[in-house]
């Protein structure tokens, strides 16, 4: 993806948008990490740092690709699960409803016109990376949603079929 990316006021929409997404108890157990133009590249040095731990036979040429992996787009938002204490709703249905909140994000970004993908990973989990984003202990990353505006022709979306439904009669 390339720039325009959502300016500043356009996210907001996109995140008030995501910020409708089911929510047993109202808890709102996700937070976003917008990331864009300058930020991206320590990100992607944190990527390259972690990947070296990671592994360290690793190349530099395999280094340099995790470097630039957040270099594909001019906006990352980082949708972070937030479980918190609660008697009736448990930690995975709030971290359910974080990953609603990503699918909203990226819905409302394509409704508007840009273009959004969601990625997952393993550096989410890594601790340079999360030490990198200030995650606490109890939070989990959910995806960097990648966004700005599709480069020549965007894949068409995947054609509908036919759901697997099992009717209880």
């Amino acid at each position: 993806m390339c720039e325009p990316a959502p300016d500043r006021a356009q996210l907001r929409e996109l995140l008030l948008a995501a910020g409708s997404a089911p929510d047993h108890g109202r808890l709102r157990p996700w937070r976003f990490i917008a990331i864009e133009g300058a930020s991206l590249g320590p990100l992607g040095d944190a990527f390259a740092s972690a990947h070296a731990e990671r592994d360290p036979a690793a190349t530099d040429v395999e280094l340099g690709r995790s470097r630039s992996k957040p270099l594909r787009a001019p906006l990352i938002v980082v949708v972070v699960a937030c479980p918190r204490e609660h008697p009736k709703v448990p930690a995975w249905e709030q971290r359910a409803a974080a990953v609603c909140a990503a699918h909203g994000l990226t819905l409302a970004a394509h409704a508007v016109g840009f273009g959004a993908m969601w990625r997952t990973g393993w550096y989410g989990d890594a601790p340079k990376v999360r030490a990198h984003l200030g995650l606490l202990d109890t939070e989990d990353v959910t995806g960097w949603i990648y966004l700005g505006t599709p480069r020549g022709n965007p894949p068409p979306p995947r054609p509908a079929e036919e759901p697997p439904v099992t009717w209880l009669d």
